[in-house]
């Protein structure tokens, strides 16, 4: 367990769940229970130390056997008393890459070994759910869902009103057919929580995610794999990128805002190189993917774009998180420096096609500001 001011990384007990499932759950969640109320968003959140409290004592009475992919949907339901997604549970199933699997030892002892085989497999026909599940609209949770052509699972409803993901077809050779590969927890509105195994390794991770037009933006999950996706940064692959569109129009990446040694410096490098060459009209401003970091590093942008004489449109998605974030937020307040959505209706335009709903190239967006 690694404890960081307000942030708790959790490693939970894998391999002994099939021994005795009950014991271990009420382990890990005495484990939780204590850390958890000595993180800083638990002790500066008072409105919400009852309601951990409350959870806590429910959860003791849990008599049934779980599993260890339900026990780590229960373990969450505490952990999500206190909203701060810096919190997070993880497994401690050892990580491997994708070449490890070439190994047919390798891969045998994965398929055998209880650390590794913690996902359900269900005994339902397959083909008879993929035929169900195939008539469902694009805007029901239910479907056939796609992650580009490395799996294909069909998302149903249960009786406890968890979404369960089940493989029908992988082409990752450490997950099988049949095997739930992921829970989803319904939030507000269309928010979900989700509990999955990765890819390649199959360890336990959890994550916010949202359900928009058939698809699960956070993990990538679509009905319809061969529509591009706008929504996530398809360019550039660098962390920080300038690009000059057109005479009017400046493009910038601001991919990250780490606050280690290494990142300012990065950081720095950029912000020194593009200081003094935003001159056009109109910046686009792409926070898209940033999962933050500090202030020691976006303050220097937020300075710089104070300065910004011009129309300044910045793009968020889903996994614009935590400082980067407040960035949003603190760029959102500077009213003047942005262009009124509601006298130019050419502007709001232009946002919504930036925003990912239609057009994500540099062609297309250049296009939009000739």
């Amino acid at each position: 367990m690694k404890n960081l001011i307000s942030v708790l990384f959790i490693l939970i007990s894998i391999s002994s769940y099939s021994q005795n499932a009950k014991t271990d759950f009420l382990k890990d969640l005495d484990f939780i229970y204590e850390n958890l109320r000595t993180t800083s968003s638990y002790k500066t959140q008072k409105d919400r130390q009852k309601a951990v409290d409350l959870k806590y004592k429910e959860l003791l009475k849990q008599n049934s056997q779980l599993s260890t992919l339900e026990s780590f949907v229960k373990l969450y339901e505490l952990l999500d008393e206190i909203p701060d997604f810096h919190n997070e549970i993880y497994g401690n199933t050892e990580n491997f890459p994708y070449d490890s699997l070439q190994n047919k030892d390798f891969l045998n002892n994965i398929r055998i070994s209880p650390e590794y085989s913690i996902y359900p497999i269900t005994k339902m026909n397959l083909d008879s759910l993929e035929s169900v599940l195939s008539t469902r609209k694009t805007s029901d949770y239910e479907g056939i869902y796609h992650y580009k052509n490395y799996f294909k699972i069909a998302i149903r409803k249960r009786p406890d009103s968890l979404l369960e993901g089940i493989i029908l077809e992988t082409k990752i050779p450490s997950w099988q057919r049949g095997e739930t590969i992921l829970y989803l927890l319904h939030q507000k509105e269309n928010g979900f929580r989700i509990f999955s195994g990765k890819f390649i390794d199959k360890q336990l991770f959890s994550g916010i995610d949202r359900f928009v037009n058939g698809e699960f933006k956070s993990s990538n999950w679509q009905k319809q794999p061969s529509e591009k996706d706008f929504y996530n940064v398809a360019f550039p692959k660098e962390k920080y990128a300038e690009k000059k569109l057109n005479e009017n129009c400046t493009y910038i990446k601001l991919g990250s805002f780490s606050s280690s040694n290494q990142g300012i410096a990065e950081a720095t490098d950029f912000y020194n190189k593009i200081k003094d060459s935003l001159k056009t009209k109109n910046l686009i401003v792409d926070l898209r993917n940033n999962s933050g970091g500090g202030d020691k590093t976006s303050s220097q942008f937020y300075k710089l774009l104070k300065k910004f004489h011009g129309n300044i449109y910045v793009l968020v998605n889903f996994y614009t998180v935590s400082n980067a974030e407040q960035f949003a937020v603190k760029m959102k307040a500077l009213k003047k420096r942005y262009a009124s959505w509601r006298q130019h209706k050419r502007n709001a335009n232009v946002w919504k096609k930036l925003s990912g709903r239609s057009g994500n190239s540099f062609e297309k967006i250049q296009n939009l500001f000739q």
